[in-house]
């Protein structure tokens, strides 16, 4: 029988959950809203603009916006849920958060053999998402490796590298780990080392004759 957890955990969740919220909250009014406000404001000036040159300036700059409005919106999704990880796999989903969270900083991350199931793949993303904010909040890039095992512990390993000080989420995500069966752990210097259950590539039945 699992134990369930404390209450100080549900309540650090409840928190992460709440500045997550906040945070898209604020990009929708302050990012979004604006862009809107200056798309509607730049319709308006076309309408009641007789100078063709103008009227193509404004035009410009309601297509502006628009990319503008868009980009935010992709950005908010990317955060909420990755698309990458339903359609092409976890690796290309921590190589996107990367990319989102450390742009030009490219990063090289081997595909796992096959898919883990999707809330395992899921698990593995969020704590490596809270590890990746915390390596920004630090001003450091940090490294990735991705394997996975087809030993009898049947897990894979998601190793990062980084410099991360203090991670106040970090009992958070030590449970997170756990609760599916895996676990977070630091290893030499300031690394992260996450391994959550994986086990062999699945063999298909064999279509009944």
């Amino acid at each position: 029988m699992s134990t369930p957890p404390s209450s100080e955990l549900l309540l650090q969740l409840f928190r992460l959950q709440e500045a997550d919220r906040h945070r898209v909250g604020r990009a929708l009014h302050n990012q979004v809203g604006q862009a809107l406000s200056a798309i509607r404001m730049g319709a308006h000036l076309v309408q009641s603009e007789d100078d063709a040159d103008l009227r193509a300036e404004d035009l410009l700059e309601i297509i502006r916006a628009s990319d503008e409005a868009v980009a935010i919106v992709r950005d908010l999704h990317a955060t909420l849920h990755p698309p990458q990880l339903d359609s092409i796999g976890l690796d290309a989903a921590l190589r996107a958060e990367h990319e989102r969270l450390f742009p030009g900083a490219a990063l090289a991350l081997a595909p796992l053999p096959h898919a883990p199931d999707t809330e395992t793949a899921l698990v593995a993303f969020r704590i490596a998402q809270v590890l990746l904010r915390a390596a920004v909040a630090a001003d450091r890039a940090p490294a990735m490796m991705l394997a996975g095992d087809t030993d009898a512990a049947g897990a894979f390993t998601l190793d990062l590298l980084m410099h991360t000080g203090d991670i106040a989420e970090l009992p958070l995500l030590q449970a997170l780990a756990s609760a599916v069966g895996g676990e977070l752990t630091a290893v030499a210097g300031a690394s992260w080392r996450l391994r959550l259950p994986y086990g062999p590539l699945p063999v298909a039945s064999a279509d009944p004759a």
